[in-house]
């Protein structure tokens, strides 16, 4: 081999090692993925197909050691998302599954009974809501207190006033549309769809007829990857980045859940 071939040859193992070497550094930076699955646009908590909103913030921020990508689902199938292997994460659940692990509270909402004000509803109590049609997310009576689900579970005479919308948009735009209609909705997710349908506060009664919040967990497949999430949630919770993502949003609670 000429001096000159031997030094092109030299160049190019040289060149190769680096690029291998580069290589496996860059595996080892690759961050682990997870799929996370995460309810459908629910601003100001979930939006623009889950590129933004509190949610996915809270989620991003807690999980910033993994590569995430979402898939969105109707709520009652979040429930089931991970034994059914549909994500490795569900976000927004209550705890009911066998084989996942939940993580602490991690966000809360604000639910209450809204009627028009033209209408002139008198609803002090859950009772009240009997003979009047109710429109819910999906699985609500099991989330909002033993009288409420007593009143509204699938063996109840009071059944056939239960509205169960997947698209809390929908839902929403049911409400304006109908007449004699009560909408059970968190507050934040109400003023939101309201206001881009041209509707104002000023229009609604809300019934405070629920307890204070609602809170929902995350689950997951893993219990170390629920782990972390937990302890960089309390971290949130510490430095104030929690109540900082709450204020960019416009989320406001009586109670959160950093303790």
């Amino acid at each position: 081999m000429t001096p000159d071939r031997k030094l092109l040859h030299g160049s190019i193992v040289a060149a190769l090692l680096l690029l291998t070497g580069f290589g496996h550094q860059a595996r080892a930076a690759a961050k682990p993925e997870l799929l996370v699955a995460i309810s459908l646009d629910i601003p100001p908590f979930v939006m623009d197909q889950a590129s933004g909103g509190l949610e996915v913030d809270i989620v991003r921020q807690a999980l910033g050691d993994y590569s995430l990508r979402f898939i969105q689902l109707p709520y009652e199938e979040l429930q089931t998302a991970v034994q059914r292997k549909r994500g490795d994460v569900s976000v927004g659940v209550q705890p009911g599954g066998d084989g996942v692990h939940y993580s602490a509270d991690f966000i809360n909402f604000v639910n209450y009974a809204i009627s028009k004000k033209a209408e002139g509803l008198r609803i002090g109590s859950v009772a009240d809501l009997r003979g009047h049609q109710v429109l819910t997310w999906e699985n609500a009576y099991l989330e909002l207190g033993g009288e409420f689900e007593a009143m509204f579970s699938p063996q109840s005479p009071q059944r056939k006033n239960y509205i169960e919308v997947a698209d809390q948009e929908e839902q929403v735009r049911k409400f304006w549309e109908g007449k004699g209609r009560v909408i059970v909705i968190d507050q934040s997710i109400f003023i939101y769809f309201s206001g881009k349908m041209g509707h104002g506060i000023n229009e609604v009664d809300f019934h405070a007829i629920f307890p204070p919040v609602t809170n929902f967990k995350v689950g997951f497949r893993d219990a170390s990857v629920r782990n972390r999430f937990n302890e960089n949630l309390a971290a949130m919770c510490g430095n104030g980045e929690y109540a900082g993502l709450l204020h960019r949003y416009g989320v406001v609670v009586k109670q959160t859940v950093c303790k």
